[in-house]
């Protein structure tokens, strides 16, 4: 989900009454931990304009698929979220195979203040407000035991989960010339996803089907997420890619995220201001 709200759109620069900008964002996303492979894109669109000299607001879709893969990693199988497991655990597990699909859509809306007012740069706080989606399908991981009183037996960890977010968010920018042709702008936001989502767990093996579901205590998506980008914009065609938050995000997950390996985001965009020809 993080590299969700660091690829949001924003505006391209200051806003005009009557006058709309419009924003396309691709970006792609690769997060591996020990195990566990997480790729994929989304696709976002905003548009904005003025209300007045120093307000205006944006409104913004987005829509994202990520396959989870992975496998041949070793870790503690724990049941402790699960009532009723017949085999002893916590023990250790290989997971010989990972797959699933996670996907993750949205509409929000934004104000946006501008912090000057008549000038070719422009600082923005923008303050809006995401619903979304998530949708974790056939998140399974295939393990078997390999210690303990039941050590060779095999079965099925499930994650398949499903999760609506209201999520505030506040985020800053400004964009300021460059040269005759660029602008570079750095931004933050910070998103905060209400209320954490239930993820949900199902451990199948021999002879039983447990489930978070039917009780227990499942584990938590959606948390808090703050972003930091620095982005190159050709002001001629409107072409944008964000090169700060491409090392932001992969520091950031190392440093948030126990275990991750590797963190890769690219981050482009086509943003064209309000009367551009």
């Amino acid at each position: 989900m993080d590299a969700h709200y660091q690829s949001l759109p924003w505006p391209a620069g200051p806003l005009t009454r009557g006058q709309w900008q419009t924003s396309l964002d691709v970006s792609h996303a690769s997060t591996r931990t020990e195990f566990i492979d997480l790729d994929g894109s989304m696709l976002a669109f905003a548009v904005a304009t003025g209300a007045s000299e120093r307000w205006g607001y944006e409104l913004i879709g987005f829509d994202s698929e990520m396959q989870i893969s992975g496998g041949g990693g070793r870790a503690v199988l724990g049941a402790g979220f699960l009532p009723g497991v017949p085999l002893h655990v916590p023990e250790l597990a290989e997971y010989p195979a990972a797959r699933g699909t996670l996907r993750q859509f949205g509409i929000g809306a934004a104000a946006v203040r501008e912090g000057r007012a008549r000038s070719p740069s422009s600082a923005q706080v923008i303050v809006g407000v995401l619903l979304e989606q998530v949708d974790v399908s056939g998140f399974e991981l295939d393990y078997r035991l390999l210690a303990g009183p039941d050590a060779g037996v095999t079965g099925i960890l499930d994650h398949s989960s499903r999760a609506a977010f209201l999520t505030p968010f506040v985020g800053w920018q400004q964009t300021r010339p460059l040269s005759r042709r660029w602008d570079w702008s750095p931004r933050a936001l910070f998103a905060m996803p209400v209320p954490a989502g239930d993820f949900d767990a199902r451990l199948l093996g021999p002879g039983f089907d447990v489930s978070t579901r039917a009780g227990g205590s499942p584990l938590k998506i959606g948390d808090g997420f703050a972003t930091f980008g620095l982005a190159l914009t050709h002001r001629p065609s409107g072409l944008e890619i964000d090169l700060g938050g491409m090392l932001f995000f992969a520091v950031a997950e190392h440093m948030s995220h126990p275990g991750v390996d590797r963190a890769v985001l690219t981050h482009v965009a086509w943003r064209r201001r309000g009367g551009q020809r």
